[in-house]
């Protein structure tokens, strides 16, 4: 093992800082995406006419799916770490969206908030594997198509 110097508090704080700007930036993004995944499956919901009681069971794993992008995209640039970045967007993401929730719904939280919590720390575990462990395109043996 080899001995590294520290690095200066103040690169210290700057990597800081901008691992929460990617970690919010990554955050918002999932949470858009969760929001119109879920105003979609709202349509969809509506215009089959289900009953309003099947949507939060199909927010669930549009969450998933939301946190699974935000994991990849707060991991991608630093790949390493993917596990615990990805869990922190995750969780990130599940903040935003309870925030929203309540916001627009006074409702108590229940077993769906729990599930909702769940399934956001495991797409954002699995988005944050996922980023840290794909290889670059260039590493992949892929020709450029530029001659």
């Amino acid at each position: 093992m080899t001995w590294k110097p520290e690095k200066p508090d103040k690169e210290r704080k700057k990597d800081q800082k901008a691992l929460l700007v990617r970690l919010a930036v990554s955050a918002g993004a999932g949470l858009a995406v969760f929001a119109l995944l879920l105003l979609a499956a709202a349509a969809v919901c509506l215009r089959l006419d289900l009953p309003r009681e099947r949507l939060p069971w199909v927010g669930i794993p549009l969450a998933a799916a939301a946190a699974f992008l935000a994991g990849d995209l707060h991991v991608r640039p630093l790949r390493k770490q993917g596990l615990l970045s990805g869990l922190l967007s995750g969780a990130a993401l599940y903040a935003g969206a309870l925030l929203l929730a309540a916001a627009v719904s006074r409702a108590t939280l229940g077993v769906n908030a729990v599930l909702l919590l769940l399934a956001a720390l495991l797409g954002g575990a699995a988005g944050g594997i996922f980023a840290a462990n794909r290889r670059p395109v260039a590493a992949r043996g892929v020709k450029s198509r530029r001659r």
